[in-house]
């Protein structure tokens, strides 16, 4: 059996995603002098962003990017070339440092990486930051392959990107666990995979479970089925 996994919101909390951006927009007000409370800052970011980050699917622009060309459009003076940098790596960097796992996630990755002839992450996120993440939060080691939307060109619920991390597997089934209806749900079943929902409810996915934990005792039970 090969599991494959989203990041955000699935393997991490999504509180302390939320904190790092918040964090992320107190260094920025710091460095550039920006007239803005940080989660102003936050949500002008967030604002700039979401046009690329709707149509993802269809279109990647890495996130640091977008990032990037929010804060040149509310700092009161222009960056430099190191301002630039600096704000591409302090993206990475930040999360890395305030970014957590989800509760139960660690016990759960263990418990699928006991099963699994093949472990990966399949996720919307830019390449440099998944690495750096993965490597902080000290679960690199758990995983075979990892795919980002910044590989394919495109995000879920895109085959391309599916289709991709696909490439690695050896075996069946192949399990999608993530968080996400459409870009999760959807995107995984239109390749054929069998899917876990981590939430409360679902309407496409196969399976529901609360967390990782239980996710991976799902799993368990398919496998015995496959066996």
């Amino acid at each position: 059996m090969d599991v494959f996994l989203d990041m955000t919101g699935t393997i991490t909390d999504m509180e302390s995603e939320n904190l790092a951006m918040l964090k992320l927009a107190e260094r920025l007000k710091k460095r550039f002098a920006i007239p803005l409370e940080p989660r102003e800052i936050v949500e002008r970011i967030e604002e700039y962003r979401k046009p690329s980050m709707d149509k993802r699917d269809k279109e990647y622009t890495p996130i640091r990017y977008l990032v990037l060309e929010a804060v040149k459009k509310i700092s009161p003076r222009r960056l430099c070339s190191s301002d630039a940098y600096w704000v591409l790596d302090e993206y990475s960097k930040v999360h890395g440092e305030f970014v957590r796992l989800a509760p139960n996630a660690l016990e759960g990755l263990k418990k699928l990486r006991g099963m699994a002839e093949h472990m990966g992450v399949i996720t919307d996120g830019d390449r440099p930051y998944t690495e750096n993440l993965l490597e902080n939060l000290g679960i690199a080691d758990f995983f075979d392959s990892v795919t980002t939307a910044e590989d394919a060109g495109v995000g879920k619920p895109n085959p391309k990107i599916f289709q991709m991390a696909l490439k690695n597997s050896k075996s069946e089934p192949k399990v999608y666990i993530g968080d996400s209806e459409k870009r999760d749900m959807k995107g995984a079943k239109g390749v054929g995979m069998i899917t876990v929902k981590i939430g409360d409810f679902t309407k496409y996915g196969d399976h529901l479970a609360r967390d990782l934990l239980e996710a991976a005792r799902v799993i368990e039970d398919l496998l015995r089925r496959y066996s």
